[in-house]
């Protein structure tokens, strides 16, 4: 006879509405149709869906046949032995609508996850080597954030050593990276992606903390300095995330939401307070626990024009160690797909999928290193509520799986679906607990979350609705606290008050963080952080093998830039004399005058090139720059894959420009100082195009989107009209701003390689005396910006080599600067 326990008990969500079935030592069945033991109103359950059935002092729940079966841990089970406290869902994924299942029963209990015992290796003395990877080693650790061969441990005569092994994601004992041999010692804690191993000589324990990651957060303040003042924006909230939980913060615009996310998350940290990570201070040992880290922000991070396929595929190839096989890629992009039910669309565009549909695939992004701690910012920000809903249940279902989920969102419709909520106002947290339970607290009677809204912006004046009918004790003990003080409180500081004096602050905060686990003390000193480690020149490689599909996808772009220069080499050829620079008329034309046009509009053009060909590039992908950088990416590789690529294009556009116009132009035969004067023109309008091209980025590093930086064009260009020599003569303060535009060594260049002091190089008079036809007086003077020697030509080369060199320097601080910036 099954031996059930009397406090066996089956809570069921549906629609908002609770109810509790007690389970008797009698199977019960659950369906839609009326002869069920417990009928269900949601037409997304079968008539008949599932059993329960007693088991020794608990019970098993069995699928009998279903059409959208039972979800535990976000997979589909078609039978499950219950444990106290598991929760199943019967899911729709067509409306992201669920019904949730809560077994209770005291008498089976579920160890906790956190922290347990997964898995113990014992460690053989007489074995010189142990190796600890993915695949193929000693201890293999099953993860994608783990190399193949990621670390050994060596006997020595001093003892176990432990060496890292050239890992991607790194080594890290006792909260420190890895950068030396580390000679081992009982208890010292080694993490490995989302592995702890523990070493206890004779064994390493490990614990897998996939899944059983829990976020305490105690007494977290931020402070910004705003026009020499100091505000508060963050004011002393705690709070605690259990493994597995999916948290939203909500709030009106300004509440603290995103920088309540932010310090929880790591990427900006709390001016004060502390975050703890399964008892491990977060702050001190963030580089231990970037690699478990998932972050969406409110803008997308794959970039539009690639298929979602390709789009991963590069992002794996970045964050996943470099050994990873393009199989186990493959298998990876397939599984996070499937993850966010976006399988059906791996080979369309990202930019024609709907905004729901990019906001999973971002999802997706972030789940190919198997992350443990999600965290997402305005996930359903712009989406309509039926793909709101459904972006919920997905994340619903990823913090089933094994994550703990926190996202910030404005909108209250289906906050339902989460296990916990924090409203936050004016940086305060007024709330944090069930949904259930917090339209009784805030004593909203309507059943619309949304009303709370209103209940928790202002102050609180004595007369205010809101404080008579709800805040009368927490005004009075707020004035008599602070006796005397003219101003009122807010609204927002009195709700504080309020909740922390609450039974649900006690049970929900107070309680929770009684139970974590405490600060570790012998955690050293955190060492500057570190980025991954990779390899410089594969990073490149990918990052430039994308770049380049990503201009070739860009085809209308791509067609722009390409038809600007025969264009203007067309529109040049009009208005150009073919003997421009060659001087066959110099007495009647001016003739120095018309070279010095054509070789002005030659430089000109190429620094427009340059210029407005990379104005854009960077600032147009700065939430996804700054979310690789986040996790590996260098800075020296990206800006080096941006000029490899971009170089690439101003070779052909300078080519085809230069081309066109020598069709008509005559140059010189013999005026060239090294090589024949139109190779030598060729070189100095590429390295002109080559300067422009770092300024621009400059330009687009600088900027917050494409349109400012589109818009700080013409500042660049212009400058180099005025100051490149022919419009204005180049005197007084003029002459040292000329050295800081492209376009005044550029002319030097040219007129250098075509000789412009040879052109009209006559007498200032003729044999009676008077000046000759088309000449001027003064005219026919030697300008010393044109000497025509060797070393000459080689300073303007070098100087504008110097200036691309200390523009792409100036680039790379402008985006460090952007670290942790998001």
């Amino acid at each position: 006879m099954a031996t059930i326990g009397l406090g066996a008990v089956l809570q069921v969500q549906e629609e908002g509405q609770i109810r509790t079935l007690p389970l008797t030592p009698a199977p019960i069945t659950l369906g839609r149709a009326p002869d069920n033991d417990l009928v269900f109103a949601s037409r997304f359950v079968s008539g008949h869906h599932a059993r329960i059935e007693p088991l020794g002092p608990g019970h098993r729940i069995l699928d009998v046949g279903s059409t959208n079966g039972l979800l535990f841990e976000g997979r589909r089970v078609t039978s499950h032995d219950l444990c106290d406290g598991d929760v199943l869902r019967i899911g729709d994924p067509a409306t992201g609508s669920f019904v949730t299942l809560t077994y209770r029963n005291g008498d089976v209990l579920r160890t906790p996850q956190a922290n347990t015992l997964a898995q113990r290796y014992p460690l053989d003395p007489n074995d010189p080597q142990i190796t600890i990877g993915r695949a193929g080693c000693d201890i293999v650790l099953e993860n994608p954030q783990v190399s193949r061969f990621h670390a050994q441990i060596d006997r020595t005569a001093a003892g176990a050593i432990l060496r890292d092994a050239g890992s991607t994601n790194g080594t890290f004992v006792n909260g420190q990276r890895l950068s030396a041999a580390h000679t081992l010692r009982a208890g010292d804690v080694i993490q490995i992606g989302s592995f702890k191993l523990i070493y206890n000589v004779q064994s390493l324990d490990q614990y897998d903390q996939q899944g059983a990651l829990r976020i305490d957060a105690r007494n977290l303040n931020r402070i910004v300095a705003r026009g020499g003042q100091q505000r508060t924006i963050l004011h002393d909230v705690s709070l605690s995330i259990a493994p597995r939980e999916f948290v939203a913060l909500v709030g009106g615009s300004g509440t603290g939401k995103s920088t309540l996310m932010k310090a929880l998350c790591g990427y900006v940290p709390a001016n004060a307070g502390q975050v703890l990570v399964n008892g491990d201070d977060f702050y001190r040992n963030f580089d231990a626990y970037r690699t478990v880290l998932g972050y969406v922000p409110q803008d997308d991070i794959l970039h539009r024009t690639l298929p979602v396929n390709r789009a991963l595929g590069y992002a794996a190839r970045l964050r996943l160690p470099a050994d990873t096989a393009e199989n186990e890629i493959d298998a990876r992009i397939t599984r996070v797909l499937e993850d966010v039910e976006m399988s059906p669309h791996r080979d369309k565009m990202v930019e024609n999928l709907s905004g729901g549909q990019r906001k999973r695939v971002s999802i997706a992004a972030e789940l190919l290193a198997d992350p443990s701690l999600f965290f997402l910012d305005e996930p359903t920000s712009g989406l309509d509520p039926g793909l709101e809903k459904k972006m919920m249940y997905t994340l619903r279902r990823l913090a089933d799986s094994g994550r703990t989920v926190v996202l910030v969102t404005h909108a209250t419709a289906n906050i339902t679906q989460c296990d916990h909520v924090v409203f936050m106002a004016a940086g305060r947290m007024v709330y944090f607990g069930p949904p259930s339970e917090a339209l009784n607290f805030f004593q909203v009677t309507g059943g619309d979350f949304a009303d709370i809204y209103t209940k928790l912006e202002g102050q609180a004046d004595p007369q205010n609705p809101i404080v008579q009918r709800d805040l009368q004790a927490e005004y009075q003990a707020w004035s008599t606290a602070n006796p005397g003080l003219k101003e009122s409180p807010s609204l927002a500081e009195l709700w504080e008050r309020k909740y922390r004096a609450s039974p649900i602050y006690q049970r929900y905060v107070a309680d929770r963080l009684g139970q974590s686990a405490p600060v570790p003390v012998a955690v050293p000193a955190a060492a500057a952080p570190s980025k991954n480690r990779v390899s410089p020149l594969r990073q490149f490689g990918i990052l430039a093998r994308r770049y380049f599909d990503l201009t070739l996808q860009d085809r209308r772009n791509l067609l722009i830039l390409l038809l600007q220069a025969p264009i203007i080499a067309l529109l040049l050829l009009l208005v150009a004399r073919s003997d421009a620079l060659t001087g066959a008329q110099a007495v009647d034309l001016l003739q120095r005058g018309e070279a010095k046009k054509v070789l002005f509009m030659l430089a000109t053009v190429s620094v427009w090139f340059g210029i407005i060909n990379a104005a854009r590039e960077i600032t147009k992908e700065l939430p996804i720059f700054q979310r690789e950088r986040l996790v590996n990416l260098r800075i020296g590789p990206y800006l080096l894959s941006k000029v490899a690529v971009l170089s690439a294009l101003i070779v052909l556009q300078t080519l085809v420009m230069l081309g066109l116009v020598a069709l008509k132009v005559h140059f010189p035969a013999d005026t060239g100082l090294f090589l024949p004067p139109l190779v030598e023109t060729f070189i100095t309008l590429l390295l002109t195009a080559l300067t422009g091209m770092s300024l621009g980025l400059v330009i687009s590093a600088a900027s917050d989107s494409g349109d400012r930086a589109i818009s700080i064009v013409p500042l660049a260009l212009i400058p180099q009209i005025l100051f490149a020599g022919l419009i204005f003569k180049i005197e007084g303060l003029a002459t040292p701003l000329s050295w800081l535009t492209i376009s005044r060594w550029a002319m030097d260049a040219l007129g250098m390689s075509v000789d412009l002091n040879s052109l009209c190089n006559l007498p200032n008079t003729d044999s009676t005396g008077s000046v000759p036809p088309g000449c001027s007086p003064g005219f026919l003077d030697v300008e010393a910006s044109f000497t025509h020697t060797p070393a000459a030509l080689l300073g303007r080369w070098a100087a504008m080599l110097l200036y691309s060199l200390i523009c792409i320097a100036i680039t790379a601080w402008l985006l460090h600067r952007r670290d942790r910036q998001i």
